[in-house]
């Protein structure tokens, strides 16, 4: 692969090191699509050239190249004159030791090429370039801070720095013109200076600690260094450190006080600007995780003290990606920014709101009496989103889903806070949204038996815990089998045989359903090849896909190479979707399945009558079949509105020259029904349960021996 590139994107420039060139140009596409502008380079060699002719703000650097791996670039890169940019290393094999080494010498994230690298990497890349812009930040900073203090060294020089003396035996004062110049007064009238009329310079808020300190400088002899803001004569406002001390008589009292004043604004203006990087989110000006972790301990100290209550609402927006999808991340920067404008609107100054990172926000409600106050604000919340955001010339209406935790009930710490409101808010997710749930035990128990399904799950494929079986779809006026379903089973080592309903919801959530779907389409696909080459009647195997399968780039390509792996014919494969599915973009769903038509593949839409069930979009579809929902076939011979759906749906496939499938068929009066309204095929427990794999062949076997 040759070294090529796209240029800068409005997110920065990434130079990515691999030299799997296909890999490679899928990484440049994901990031592209985010923003990025991507270089590309297959060597170490080819990656400090690149080097040599620009500086990317980040690299993805791949541990196996031709000529060097990975940690041998950064090495060569460390001990050269080029600069190594922030890098994420990425590898094809998943080494604990090897990852630890990797992070020891610098990199920000290490990465293993697996099902979820694609969809992991764009938030990766997201993060180290947040992180990274945030250091560049903050040792423009520390070089401002670093040379303000250089400058204090030849504060005289630069007329930033003044001194004083002061006899009290005498009375008299006297000023440098420095200190003159500092505050804005001419030479002439610095010769009539008086102490009285010096302190008329101090800032009124800070007056009477600098009174109270020069007093006690006076009677007590003791040196003072002190900082205080000062007026100007022209009015401009200066933090200045003010310095004293006391040059004894031989008996001990003081024959002079003397001390100087030094313009330290500049100093104190840089360390506020590494506080704000350090502790505050650069796009809203909130705290960040760190500062809201420090108020949220403190405001649980301070509860236990008063013996009052401590709530934490943690807010994700509703559908928040769709927006910078749509509108694009600048849009998104700015519905964050409102968001955050009305969350501090809404709550006490005493409360604090911070910004987590993305669209997640926590809401920190100090000193509380009962948690009737927790609840009506969490509502307050909701109501002040709900209001419609206007954006140019957009009208945006926002939602959010809030989880409660309260300190004591909840959890004694930040951390058991801050978690049990995450786990609180999820569950507001999956209650439709746009609602506040209290955090409760039984919570807990479901995010662990969540999590220990998806572990199993994850390790379900390499141990081959994975079954099909296949249930029959048969002609409903000549009994013949014209199609077989391909199902999924888990056998689970302790839980014993689990159906997808238990699993594929957590697949389809963590991606794991891509992987999990390709071994569904090859398996399917093999099995019916080894049916008709075993002499079998020829019929086609139904797969389903799910929306995250449907949506991938790579589903063409995939469903492509498995025919071709497995030789079977195109005709003899069939893909159910759902309604959902293709109408989450229709445009682009309609382009994938003339594709997939266009390669001889049969089409069907699967529970049919659950969703959007319209013609106008049906006629640019290119299906064959209509799957009727089982919930519409089960009381069909009784109720009048499920039959009536049924003989819409019959009626309005065959208008478009489909045919229709019934599924969850399972008595006779079901089976009557749909044979007088003239509907095609059936699915379900009366003519056929699904079948084993060996079980389905002997049935193959004996239909093909009764068409002999």
């Amino acid at each position: 692969m040759t070294a090529n590139g796209r240029g800068r994107g409005e997110r920065g420039t990434v130079l990515i090191v691999e030299d799997d060139e296909g890999l490679a140009y899928l990484i440049r596409s994901s990031l592209e699509e985010d923003g990025f502008g991507c270089e590309l380079a297959a060597t170490g060699e080819g990656a400090m050239r690149r080097l040599r002719e620009a500086s990317p703000d980040l690299m993805i650097l791949d541990y196996s190249l031709p000529d060097m791996n990975g940690m041998e670039l950064v090495t060569t890169l460390l001990s050269g004159a080029l600069q190594l940019p922030p890098y994420v290393m990425i590898t094809g094999r998943e080494d604990t030791r090897l990852a630890v080494s990797i992070m020891r010498q610098g990199a920000r994230d290490y990465l293993v090429k697996d099902v979820e690298f694609l969809d992991r990497l764009p938030s990766v890349v997201m993060r180290v370039k947040k992180e990274a812009d945030t250091e560049r930040r903050l040792k423009s900073a520390e070089k401002a801070l670093r040379e303000s203090e250089a400058k204090l060294a030849k504060a005289q020089q630069l007329a930033r720095m003044g001194s004083w003396e002061w006899n009290p035996q005498t009375g008299e004062f006297s000023c440098s013109d420095g200190i003159g110049h500092l505050l804005g007064i001419s030479p002439l009238r610095m010769n009539s200076i008086t102490v009285e009329r010096l302190s008329q310079f101090v800032h009124p808020a800070d007056y009477e600690q600098v009174r109270e300190t020069v007093e006690a400088f006076k009677v007590a002899g003791k040196p003072f260094d002190i900082e205080c803001r000062i007026v100007c004569e022209d009015g401009t406002e200066l933090v200045v450190n003010g310095q004293g001390e006391i040059e004894p008589q031989a008996d001990g009292g003081a024959a002079l006080f003397y001390g100087t004043l030094l313009d330290i604004t500049e100093r104190k203006r840089a360390e506020s600007v590494i506080q704000q990087l350090a502790y505050y989110d650069t796009l809203t000006g909130l705290p960040n995780r760190t500062l809201c972790q420090d108020r949220l301990r403190q405001a649980i100290a301070q509860a236990h003290r008063e013996r009052r209550l401590v709530g934490v609402l943690f807010l994700d927006l509703d559908r928040f990606k769709s927006v910078n999808d749509t509108l694009g991340h600048l849009y998104g920067d700015r519905v964050l920014k409102m968001v955050a404008d009305r969350l501090c609107r809404v709550v006490r100054e005493s409360d604090t709101v911070a910004r987590l990172g993305g669209d997640e926000f926590v809401v920190i409600l100090t000193a509380v009496n009962h948690t009737d106050d927790i609840n009506e604000m969490a509502g307050r919340i909701l109501a002040d989103l709900a209001v419609p955001l206007q954006l140019d010339a957009n009208e945006l209406f926002t939602t959010g889903s809030i989880g409660v935790a309260i300190y004591p009930m909840d959890g004694d710490d930040e951390q058991t806070l801050m978690k049990n409101a995450d786990i609180a808010m999820y569950k507001a997710k999956e209650l439709d949204k746009n609602n506040y749930q209290f955090f409760c035990k039984e919570m807990n128990v479901k995010i662990v038996e969540r999590l220990m399904l998806e572990a199993s799950l994850r390790r379900a494929l390499a141990r081959s815990e994975f079954s099909l079986v296949y249930q029959p779809q048969i002609d409903i006026n000549t009994g013949s089998i014209i199609a077989m379903e391909a199902l999924i089973r888990w056998c689970h080592p302790d839980l014993g045989v689990m159906l997808p309903d238990t699993f594929i919801s957590v697949a389809e959530e963590t991606g794991l359903i891509l992987p999990i779907g390709e071994w569904v389409l090859r398996t399917a696909c093999a099995q019916n090849k080894a049916w008709q080459d075993a002499g079998y009647v020829k019929l086609r195997v139904a797969v389903n896909i799910s929306a995250r399968q449907f949506k991938q780039k790579e589903l063409l390509r995939t469903v492509a190479a498995v025919l071709d792996e497995t030789g079977l014919e195109p005709k003899f494969l069939e893909l159910e979707l759902t309604e959902s599915t293709v109408m989450t973009d229709a445009l682009e769903a309609a382009h994938t399945l003339r594709k997939l038509k266009g390669m001889g593949i049969f089409l069907a839409i699967d529970d049919f009558g659950t969703g959007y069930s319209s013609l106008s979009y049906l006629k640019h579809f290119a299906m064959d079949r209509l799957k009727i929902d089982r919930s519409f076939v089960h009381d069909i011979a009784t109720n009048a509105d499920d039959s009536a759906i049924a003989e819409a749906i019959i009626a309005m496939g065959h208008s478009l020259n489909l045919r229709v499938v019934a599924e969850g068929v399972e008595s006779k009066s079901q089976l009557e029904f749909l044979r007088e309204r003239n509907c095609d095929e059936i699915q379900g427990y009366l003519l056929g349960r699904p079948l084993s794999r060996e079980a389905c062949t002997d049935m193959l076997r004996a239909e093909s021996c009764s068409q002999v």
